[in-house]
């Protein structure tokens, strides 16, 4: 089985303020697969200031990912994996490849809810926590979720933080996450993947007894699982037959707009 990876995040060639959290990724993704799994990781060439706060921005950014993921099914890989936490481009991505798309928010939320009857998310930051929540609402699941946490950093600063001093970083997620378990969350999703990364790597796999949702290992082991799923038979999933949009027009509007 061939998964691709895709972040969000630039190279560190073109930042290297993301070189922590991709080289983490490198590390740690690969302990999750089956034996037999090769994992393929790729970050963006082009990621421009506000992407995160910006509409438009993010509409723009997540025309690179689409690309990459018309390359990993041309190239013979069985699955695509979001690894950002921010499941953008969710319509799109699922038209233009047959292959499964995993986006980290839904794999990881949905198995929040098989595993505790609410859960809450701890975020970088007040409104990285605020859009979680929205994603949350927009898969139907807001009635399972308690008010989560944020730790005050913005994506490169926290990253940069975990480097310089892990103990102190892992003492402020111990303190964010008070507030959510004391408001009845079983399980706790973080909801930055370089937060998640950094856990895993530091052993900790719960806070005051209540543990830490792996986002990576769910979004690995999801695809695993639907890839094993195509191959009993299980066909791509579609929506009504009147208003599906099939390979063959996907094809034709590239060409019709010139991408090739």
């Amino acid at each position: 089985m061939k998964i691709w990876f895709q972040t969000y995040s630039p190279s560190p060639e073109l930042d290297p303020k993301w070189r922590d959290y991709s080289e983490a990724c490198e590390r740690y993704v690969p302990t999750l697969t089956r034996p037999d799994t090769q994992v393929h990781f790729a970050d963006v060439d082009t990621r421009a200031p506000k992407m995160v706060l910006s509409g438009y921005v993010q509409y723009l950014h997540v025309a690179q990912i689409i690309e990459n993921a018309i390359r990993a099914e041309r190239e013979g890989f069985d699955a695509f994996v979001i690894g950002g936490m921010r499941d953008l481009g969710y319509r799109e991505l699922r038209e233009v490849v047959d292959i499964p798309v995993v986006f980290s928010c839904e794999a990881a939320y949905h198995t929040a809810c098989q595993l505790a009857p609410k859960f809450a998310v701890i975020h970088s930051d007040r409104h990285p926590l605020q859009v979680a929540t929205s994603i949350v609402k927009r898969y139907g699941l807001l009635e399972r979720m308690v008010p989560g946490g944020y730790l005050g950093y913005s994506q490169t600063d926290l990253i940069e933080a975990f480097r310089n001093d892990p103990q102190r970083m892992i003492a402020e997620i111990h303190a964010v996450a008070k507030a959510p378990i004391d408001e009845g969350a079983g399980v706790l999703v973080p909801g930055f993947a370089a937060i998640n990364a950094f856990l895993a790597e530091q052993g900790i796999r719960e806070i005051d007894g209540v543990p830490l949702l792996d986002s990576q290992a769910v979004a690995i082991k999801t695809a695993e699982m639907l890839v094993d799923l195509r191959r009993l038979g299980m066909p791509k999933p579609g929506g009504a037959r009147e208003v599906s949009v099939f390979k063959k027009d996907i094809e034709t509007a590239r060409r019709t707009y010139g991408v090739e």
